[in-house]
């Protein structure tokens, strides 16, 4: 089944998600920033370990959703409705063998890293 792990999201573009992802049969799962150092792939399958500390850092401003075993067809069919409800989220990801082993924190600095060559592109 669909998930969509979801990161630092504000209140009212989460209901608005939470409404359209019912609506598609997508479970949501709303991950706590103590998780930020877990790898994507403990979090997507709900497993733990003792050794990775809790994390008490200072959290990114951004929100963030990944997408774990959507079909190209679900995918753009929330992708659609998440645009035509104006629900405002920074990055988006899929979450793939490569990035799967990567903590929260690595992903974001991927998709900063991702939005600015993509900004400098375009200029």
């Amino acid at each position: 089944m669909e998930k969509l792990l979801v990161f630092h999201l504000d209140d009212n573009n989460l209901k608005k998600l939470k409404q359209i992802t019912g609506a598609l049969k997508v479970r949501v799962e709303e991950v706590p920033s103590s998780d930020y150092l877990k790898p994507l792939e403990m979090i997507a399958n709900k497993t733990a370990s003792p050794l990775i500390q809790p994390f008490s850092g200072k959290v990114p401003a951004e929100s963030l959703i990944v997408f774990c075993d959507f079909t190209e067809k679900k995918m753009d069919k929330l992708l659609a409705s998440l645009r035509r409800d104006q629900v405002v989220i920074d990055y988006k990801a899929v979450l793939t063998p490569t990035n799967r082993k990567w903590n929260v924190m690595r992903m974001y600095l991927e998709m900063q890293a991702e939005k600015a060559a993509y900004q400098k592109n375009k200029a």
